[in-house]
């Protein structure tokens, strides 16, 4: 009897674990977006086109963040910081940095973290003598 109540708690427990691994792996959001122009990451160009955007860790800690073209390909992974507190009136969505026409990613803000790019040196020279202007492009939940 001891046995057979052992095993069902058993075969139970390990049902919850399943159950909340499963949730867990759906919390971690992915995100597309369209960006309709090139742009800059650091000192990598990408082409103006679909991308993807998800964390690679489920760390909570910190996120790891990767960016992808349409294909696959050209991941930049990025270390970011969890969002705390309310975050359900955050929107998601990629801001970049213009200075005439080079666009270089800034920030990448959703409901769960957020990523901060430094600028590279050319843009540093650039904003010293122009104004830098914002383009924002809203990310969509996959």
């Amino acid at each position: 009897m001891k046995k057979t109540v052992l095993q069902i708690s058993s075969v139970i427990c390990l049902g919850v674990l399943i159950l909340i691994a499963s949730v867990s792996a759906k919390a971690q959001a992915q995100y597309r977006a369209h960006i309709p122009f090139n742009f800059t990451i650091g000192q990598k160009s990408y082409e103006a086109g679909d991308y993807t955007i998800d964390t690679v860790n489920s760390d909570t800690a910190h996120k790891v963040v990767a960016i992808r073209d349409a294909r696959g390909h050209n991941a930049y992974l990025k270390m970011g910081m969890p969002v705390t507190g309310n975050s359900k009136e955050v929107v998601a969505n990629l801001i970049f940095n213009r200075s005439e026409t080079q666009y270089s990613l800034a920030v990448i803000s959703t409901p769960s973290f957020i990523v901060k790019f430094s600028r590279s040196k050319a843009e540093e020279r650039l904003a010293r003598d122009r104004e830098v202007q914002r383009a924002i492009v809203a990310l969509i939940q996959k």
